[in-house]
């Protein structure tokens, strides 16, 4: 008789609702394609889900004494030292467990640790399944189902080494990239080993390559359609054009402007635009309200919450959660360019302020960085800092 997996009935019965009651009968991955279709999640909703399912199915495994995935052992190797050897016939969890124990790492580098270990985990778990969990679910009634552009092009982009986890996606994108760039260091390696040119390889020369620009542009490109379809839902409701509604939601009642006014009101706004999506994409799902006024009286406290003072601030958040849309891939006539402000412009000494920021900001920044974007944005606003005073006042002249 085999041994009931706690995580696993834990992580169903946490869902369970009128239409949807855990059935620990059903094979797991079954059963997540049940809940998937109960509760009519989307290919986003789905990926959110998906890894905490996994880690539960995994913990079951390794309860079961099933064998190490690829991705496990590698972890283990990678951290494998002179105490320290894996081995393969002890659980995952005990191995882990053995590992903290003799490397004593402090608090934010246990959490880095055990991130890794959880996704090689779920990694192992996804690849041993019969079928793909992600693979696209059709709910009943097709009105319901979700619409993830963002999520369905990095599904789409999956390779070897690289699977989609639900993360962010900026962060998945660098994930993406970091695969994408070992394979064409390997390919450019292999051409000049056979003699057929000699490649440069590096980081330089991989962005420059037509791979990483063709990569970078198509990602960016489903980042503004995204955005350019939540502004669409609000025009639909107040009949605005699309940059009416942005004025509307950082002007002071200048909604019937021309665009080119409306260039001038926002160019005083600075928001990162990723946030702007994260704010925004919940709630325009189902909006609350048909009422023009309404809604953009509801929404405009959303949108001034997402604003740093000025440019320089925007842009250290922006190069520390990795949070940043590539001014020369925006549509210049479209409207996200109406947002976008140019981070080094003028700030000729960016990458030296982001070193001192650094340095100042010591523990602290490292403990905002684990709690993610929102600790970051706390701790950059939570006071003047020494590091960008001189910087911002060398900058105001600049037309931020």
């Amino acid at each position: 008789m085999s041994l009931p997996n706690k995580p696993l009935q834990e992580f169903f019965n946490q869902f369970n609702f009128q239409g949807y009651t855990y059935d620990p009968h059903t094979p797991p991955l079954e059963e997540f394609k049940r809940l998937c279709q109960a509760r009519k999640w989307g290919p986003s909703k789905i990926g959110e889900h998906e890894t905490a399912f996994l880690l539960a199915a995994g913990s079951g495994q390794d309860q079961r004494g099933s064998l190490p995935g690829p991705n496990v052992i590698e972890f283990f190797r990678k951290y494998e030292y002179q105490l320290f050897t894996y081995d393969l016939d002890a659980s995952v969890q005990s191995e882990f467990q053995r590992l903290v124990g003799l490397r004593k790492w402090g608090k934010a580098n246990l959490s880095k640790v055990t991130r890794q270990f959880n996704k090689a985990v779920a990694l192992d778990t996804r690849e041993q399944s019969v079928y793909s969990i992600s693979e696209p679910i059709d709910p009943e009634d097709p009105g319901m189902q979700e619409v993830d552009l963002l999520a369905d092009w990095l599904r789409e982009q999956e390779c070897r080494g690289y699977r989609y986890q639900g993360g962010l996606p900026e962060l998945e994108f660098r994930d993406l990239v970091d695969v994408k760039f070992q394979e064409w260091c390997q390919d450019q390696n292999l051409r000049n080993k056979r003699g057929q040119g000699m490649s440069r390889v590096g980081r330089g020369a991989w962005k420059g390559s037509p791979e990483f620009k063709s990569l970078r542009t198509q990602f960016y490109g489903v980042v503004e359609e995204v955005f350019n379809l939540l502004l669409d839902k609000v025009c639909q409701i107040t009949g605005f054009t699309p940059w009416q509604v942005l004025v509307g939601l950082y002007g002071q009642g200048q909604q019937g402007v021309e665009k080119q006014a409306a260039r001038m009101i926002l160019r005083k706004v600075f928001i990162n635009i990723f946030d702007f999506l994260d704010a925004f994409k919940e709630i325009l799902k189902n909006p609350p309200t048909t009422n023009r006024w309404k809604l953009l009286r509801l929404l405009k406290p959303l949108a001034i919450e997402l604003q740093f003072p000025n440019n320089l601030m925007l842009g250290v958040y922006s190069a520390l959660t990795n949070r940043v849309f590539p001014i020369e891939e925006v549509e210049e006539d479209g409207t996200l360019v109406l947002l976008l402000h140019r981070i080094k412009l003028f700030l000729t000494r960016f990458e030296d302020v982001m070193k001192d920021f650094e340095e100042e900001a010591g523990d602290e920044l490292r403990g905002a960085e684990e709690e993610g974007r929102v600790g970051v944005r706390r701790l950059l606003l939570s006071r003047e800092w020494a590091c960008l005073r001189s910087l911002k006042s060398e900058g105001k002249s600049a037309p931020f």
